[in-house]
């Protein structure tokens, strides 16, 4: 019997041990969410506020075959949320699941990317380092789409830059998820440009320039027939195919003074005042409109590598890694005779991607959620400059020591001490939203319901939109008065039945504080609920 016939035979299915590193990462984030989800029973005031707002009515909207009223975003999100409560029976849930789905797959993707573009431990200290994102543990239960629109973008890169399909399929679905990226976030439009950038100008795919223009063509058109539906009835509804609401956003942003510098609701209603289209926000004052946003685009980038969106440790690390990354590009090409290798290709597509993503945003105020896209490519990166220095060192001359000690051992604990502080970071973050749960909304929607008013029938005027929305009433948001006089004034040419007033109605109409205790209201609004710790009061109007 020869030497072949006695050896043991490889098992034809070997799962790499970087893949199950990384399926465990998985499941421990997987386990954490699940457990902590309990403890978040209903939205927060933060950026929740969206949900009870825009999301979970434009769902039920579309459930109804009506069409959705956020105007800011397209459909993408409440269309999935809709599908999605069918099965949960509960909207909230269903919008959180879907986050925690999304977290628990964007940590999967992010080492997928990352080991196609860097290296099997690489995307291993990626998926590490991306769970203490400071903001994205928190995110990973709220209802919004900020990590399902970040799980898209990471799907739509693992595709084009994989080699999972053949080369007509991973344009096809590429281009689908772009759309799917697009109809969920209108931002979600860097990711056409950043892939027709890769097909004419980097020549991804090796082809000559006829080809490049076909499977561009193609690309457009699969991009175009999959949002079709949705441009037909935005131009039906809106009168643009394309119309959207984020020029009120760009406008905040440029002209702060006309609203105080409020970014948020109260600015984007008195800007809907004055603007109503791109054109009119760029042509109000073009000079300063150019001026703001360079000033912006770079308080943009600084705060990206401020202890917000990612520790300074990982924002840094993450910037000296992706020039590392450039300067390697650079001489593997000038080894290749100038020829760049695929993965070289997908790197430059990454570091392109993070670029127009920038330049696009710099339109809008910074809030590290909207940036969650940057602060995972910082974290792949901080792993790439880990990892890669002792592999160079190894290739050039090999060291007399046990590969795996160094090549892997060494850089992740590396990665674990860099991922100790910001997991520091993350904690305190998350147990302040933990904490900050408004627990008397839903006592005084239990009093709004025992009132045994038919659904939709009562006006309530709030701040947030949590009380009506979990009464099951119609919220009127809390006007733009500054004294009593004027409230009262607004109360007579627009009855109500409610008006919610607690820290967050205060915190924006500090002229109304009187209203913070019943015994110093006016006589015309009477105290019918009060909620003492925290305070929060429901009066009922007595104009009479």
């Amino acid at each position: 019997m020869n030497d072949q016939s006695q050896a043991t035979p490889k098992s034809a299915f070997r799962i790499p041990p970087s893949e199950i590193a990384a399926a465990i990462i998985c499941l421990l984030y997987l386990g954490f969410l699940v457990y902590f989800s309990r403890q978040h029973p209903f939205g927060t005031y933060a950026t929740e506020t969206d949900f009870y707002h825009l999301y979970a009515p434009d769902a039920a909207r579309i459930a109804a075959g009506q069409f959705p009223l956020n105007d800011f975003q397209g459909p993408g999100y409440p269309v999935l949320l809709s599908l999605i409560t069918k099965y949960t029976g509960d909207v909230f849930i269903a919008g959180k699941w879907i986050s925690i789905i999304s977290a628990v797959l964007c940590v999967w993707m992010m080492f997928v990317l990352f080991k196609q573009l860097f290296g099997n431990w690489v995307g291993v200290g990626a998926a590490i380092l991306s769970t203490v994102m400071i903001e994205f543990p928190e995110f990973s239960l709220q209802a919004t789409t900020d990590v399902f629109f970040l799980l898209i973008c990471l799907v739509a890169l693992v595709i084009f830059t994989g080699s999972f399909f053949s080369l007509r399929m991973r344009l096809i679905y590429a281009a689908f998820i772009t759309s799917i990226a697009y109809l969920t976030r209108y931002n979600g439009l860097f990711l056409l440009g950043c892939f027709l950038f890769a097909l004419l100008i980097m020549n991804y795919f090796e082809q000559s320039w006829r080809e490049r223009w076909l499977w561009s063509a193609i690309f457009v058109a699969v991009f175009f027939l999959t949002a079709l539906p949705w441009f037909i009835a935005n131009y039906r509804h809106n009168g643009s195919p394309f119309y959207n609401a984020n020029y009120l956003n760009m406008a905040t942003m440029l002209y702060p003074e006309l609203v105080g510098g409020d970014v948020v609701q109260d600015g984007t209603r008195k800007m809907r005042e004055q603007f109503h289209s791109f054109g009119d926000v760029l042509g109000y004052n073009p000079k300063q409109a150019v001026s703001r946003y360079f000033s912006n685009l770079s308080e943009v980038f600084l705060n990206s590598l401020r202890p917000t969106l990612v520790t300074r440790l990982i924002g840094w690390l993450g910037l000296i890694g992706l020039f590392v990354a450039l300067l390697e590009i650079r001489l593997r090409g000038f080894l290749g005779n100038g020829k760049l290798s695929t993965q070289s290709k997908g790197r430059l597509l990454l570091f392109v991607s993070m670029a127009v993503y920038l330049l696009l945003m710099g339109l809008n105020h910074w809030e590290p959620r909207y940036f969650f896209f940057i602060g995972l490519c910082y974290s792949g990166l901080a792993s790439y400059l880990a990892y890669t220095p002792i592999k160079w060192l190894n290739e050039v001359s090999p060291l007399a020591i046990n590969r795996t000690l160094v090549q892997v051992v060494i850089p992740t604990i590396f990665i674990l001490g860099i991922a100790a502080p910001a997991f520091t970071s993350t904690r305190e973050s998350f147990q302040t939203f933990m904490q900050n749960h408004p627990y008397e909304i839903p006592a005084a929607a239990k009093f709004l319901q025992s009132q045994n008013a038919a659904p939709y029938s009562l006006k309530i005027v709030a701040r947030k939109p949590h009380l009506p929305f979990m009464a099951k009433q119609e919220w009127v948001f809390f006007p733009q008065v500054k004294s009593l006089d004027e409230l009262k004034a607004w109360l007579e040419k627009n009855p109500v039945d409610y008006i919610a007033v607690g820290k967050r109605e205060l915190k924006t109409r500090k002229e109304l504080t009187p209203l913070g205790d019943p015994k110093t209201a006016p006589d015309w609004l009477k105290a019918a609920w009060v909620n003492n710790d925290p305070k929060f009061i429901l009066y009922k109007p007595n104009l009479k």
